[in-house]
């Protein structure tokens, strides 16, 4: 089974310059999107590779979690075999000082509001290796995709014919998964500043309305 994927920009709408033949610079293969899988719940519906429940092994991992936390506060990296290495990145400013008088003056280096920024991940090199010789297969939407005005029309009209409120995923959906977050995005963006769909709330709590005589709505 091949691993499926994509071009990074897909889904070209009506207003965006449609790319040229040929290679087009500033695009690059990546995945489709796909769910996280907890391991946990996998190893409990499937009880794959293993006698563990998944019980077993969220204990294990809270283990290596505690682990983690315990080894990385004293700046330790820390390995899992057959998996990576795990250490810590720092961020801060760096302020020159001179030195004493007597040490001939020599600048040195003082760190300034240091603190821990992220955690940095190494995976094994054989992982690497075996991830490596993974089968990739392009996306038969993998390319630059038009989706002109009256399709737009059509399936927001859909849309609004069974609710009032639509979100982000209900686009995704009625465009059936080939317009990607990005270019869904950039959709609402545009229809809400044309004045076609009036935003409601933020964040992920964010939906959007018909304007009166948009999409099938009526005019009064």
């Amino acid at each position: 089974m091949a691993i499926k994927f994509t071009m990074a920009k897909r889904g070209v709408l009506p207003n965006e310059e449609q790319p040229a033949e040929g290679v087009v610079k500033g695009l690059r293969p990546r995945l489709e999107h796909r769910p996280t899988t907890d391991v946990v719940e996998f190893q409990d519906q499937h009880h794959w590779g293993s006698l563990l429940r998944g019980g077993d092994i969220a204990h294990a991992l809270a283990e290596i979690r505690h682990i983690l936390l315990h080894e990385m506060e004293k700046g330790n990296a820390v390995t899992l075999p057959g998996i990576g290495t795990f250490r810590l990145s720092l961020k801060g400013e760096v302020e020159v000082r001179n030195g004493n008088v007597e040490d001939g003056g020599t600048a040195y280096y003082h760190g300034r509001n240091v603190r821990v920024d992220d955690i940095l991940f190494q995976p094994d090199r054989k992982l690497r290796e075996e991830v490596r010789r993974f089968e990739v297969s392009q996306s038969p939407y993998g390319q630059a995709i038009a989706v002109d005005d009256d399709e737009i029309e059509a399936r927001f009209t859909e849309l609004f014919a069974h609710r009032e409120l639509i979100t982000h995923k209900d686009v995704h959906f009625a465009f059936e998964a080939v317009l990607t977050k990005h270019r869904i995005t950039s959709l609402l963006k545009r229809l809400t500043a044309e004045g076609r769909l009036i935003r409601i709330g933020r964040g992920p709590q964010t939906c959007y309305r018909a304007a009166k005589g948009q999409f099938g709505q009526a005019t009064v």
